[in-house]
C-alpha cells in the first residue's frame, strides 16, 4: 500500500512540498503532556517542538483562550499604517498596494501571532492572483528554531537547514526568538485546569440533578433479576444498583456545595489567562465591574499593544520590507510606520519643545517638518520693542 501521508511535489519549489505531514495526537491533554512538551522543547541536543505545537493547537479550541489572543492581535491589526521613503515622505502607491493586499494582511497576522507561539517561519511564493505574493506558514511542529532546521518528517531526524538556503531573508522570513516557547505555553496550565473543572462540574450537575437509583429484590430469582436489570437500563441515564433485600447500601456524605468550588476554579484560571495576555480582565466581571475599572483595563491592554506595534515595526523595517524589496514588490529603502503611534510619541516631544521655547530659538522649518504645523519665524512688534527699551533706560537712570 502506498504511503498516503506524502505530498506530491510541485514545480513551485516550495519547502511545504518536501514535508511529510502526519496526523497529530487527538488525546485529552493534561499536565503530564505540558511537562513532556516542555522537556522535549528545551532539550540541549535535539529540541523538537512537535509536542508543544500539538498541545497549543489543541488548546486553541478553547474559546476563552483563543478570544483573548484574538483580542490583543486584532487590536494591533486594526491600526492603520503607511509606507514612507528614506526622507520620511509618504509613498502613496506602496501604501495603497500593501493596504489593499490580503497576503500582506496575512503577514501582519502571523507577525502579531508570533509572540503567542514563540517562533514563526514564513515562505513567500509567487502570487496566483493579482496580489503581491502568496504567504505560507511552515508548520511549527516541523521547525527546530535553535538549530535553524526543518524536520521533513516529525518521526524522523532528517533535517533541512533553512538558514543556509539562498531564499533565506527574501522569500523565507523568520520571526520570533529561537528559545521562546510563547505566551500560550504559559497559559496552558490554567487552560488545562479550567477544562477539567468544566468536566467535573458537568459530572457534578449530572449526579446532583439525577440521583442514583437503588432497587431491592430477591437477587436469587434469575428471571426477576434479568427483568429488573433491563428495566433500570431503560428508565434513564442515572446511576443505578440492584441489591438483595437483605443488604444495605449507603453513600458517604461529601462536601455540601452547589458548584461554587468549580466556578471559583474556573474564574481563577480565566483571570490568570487574562492577566498574562491582556494585562487585566476586560469585559468579563459583570458582578464587580464598573466603567472606571474597564477604562483602566483597556489602557493596560493599549500599552501592551503599543509595545507589540513598536517591536513589530522594527521587525517589518529590518526583515519583512527588505524581503519584499528583494522580490521587487516595493522599492528599496521603504519604511513602515504607524502614524497614530508616531503622533503619540510626538506628543511627548511637543511638551518638551514647549518647555525649552522661552530659552532657545527653534527653527520654524523643524516645527513644520516634525509636527506638520504651518508656522513662520516669530516677528518682533516695533511698539513693544520700543517700550521695552524705554523701560530699560528708565531702570538704568534710577540709580
Amino acid at each position: 500500500m502506498k504511503n498516503t501521508t506524502k505530498r506530491k511535489k510541485k514545480d513551485s519549489g516550495s519547502i511545504l512540498d518536501n514535508l511529510i505531514e502526519k496526523q497529530s495526537s487527538q488525546t485529552a491533554r493534561d499536565m503530564k503532556d505540558w511537562r513532556d512538551a516542555k522537556r522535549e522543547a528545551t532539550r540541549i541536543d535535539f529540541p523538537k517542538r512537535v509536542r508543544i505545537s500539538d498541545l497549543l493547537e489543541d488548546l486553541l479550541y478553547d474559546t476563552f483562550l483563543s478570544s483573548q489572543m484574538e483580542l490583543r492581535r486584532d487590536r494591533n491589526l486594526a491600526e492603520s499604517f503607511q509606507i514612507l521613503d528614506r526622507n520620511g515622505k509618504l509613498v502613496e502607491e506602496g501604501t495603497k498596494i500593501l493596504q489593499d493586499s490580503i497576503q500582506f494582511a496575512e503577514i501582519l497576522k502571523y507577525l502579531y501571532e508570533t509572540p503567542f507561539f514563540g517562533h514563526s517561519l514564513l515562505e513567500l511564493l509567487p502570487a496566483k492572483n493579482k496580489d503581491i505574493c502568496e504567504v505560507k506558514l511552515i508548520p511549527r511542529r516541523h521547525i527546530i528554531p535553535s538549530l535553524g532546521a526543518i524536520l521533513l518528517d516529525v518521526s524522523d531526524t532528517k533535517l533541512l537547514f533553512y538558514r543556509q538556503l539562498a531564499s533565506y531573508g527574501s522569500s523565507l522570513i523568520e520571526l520570533g526568538d529561537q528559545k521562546d516557547l510563547g505566551i500560550l505555553f504559559d497559559c496552558a496550565p490554567a487552560t488545562i485546569y479550567r477544562r477539567y473543572a468544566w468536566a467535573s462540574w458537568s459530572e457534578f450537575c449530572e449526579i446532583y440533578g439525577i440521583p442514583p437509583r437503588i432497587l431491592k429484590m430477591d437477587t436469587m430469582d434469575d428471571v426477576a433479576f434479568h427483568n429488573a436489570k433491563v428495566m433500570m437500563q431503560k428508565m434513564g441515564a442515572a446511576n443505578w444498583a440492584i441489591i438483595d433485600h437483605t443488604e444495605e447500601m449507603s453513600f458517604a456524605n461529601g462536601l455540601s456545595d452547589n458548584g461554587n468550588i468549580f466556578y471559583s476554579l474556573i474564574q481563577a484560571a480565566k483571570e490568570d489567562v487574562s492577566i498574562k495576555i491582556c494585562g487585566a480582565q476586560i469585559g468579563q466581571d459583570t458582578r464587580n465591574g464598573n466603567r472606571s475599572k474597564e477604562e483602566v483595563s483597556l489602557s493596560v491592554l493599549d500599552s501592551k499593544c503599543l509595545s507589540d506595534r513598536k517591536h513589530g515595526k522594527k521587525v517589518l523595517n529590518s526583515t519583512i520590507l527588505p524581503a519584499l524589496s528583494s522580490l521587487g514588490i516595493l522599492p528599496e529603502g521603504c519604511i513602515f510606520s504607524y502614524p497614530n503611534d508616531d503622533e503619540e510619541d510626538n506628543g511627548e516631544l511637543w511638551d518638551r519643545t514647549l518647555s525649552i521655547l522661552p530659552y532657545y530659538n527653534i527653527p520654524a522649518s523643524w516645527i513644520k517638518e516634525k509636527f506638520k504645523i504651518e508656522v513662520e519665524e516669530k516677528k518682533e512688534i516695533p511698539q513693544l520693542k520700543s517700550k521695552l527699551s524705554a523701560n530699560r533706560e528708565e531702570s538704568s537712570d534710577f540709580f
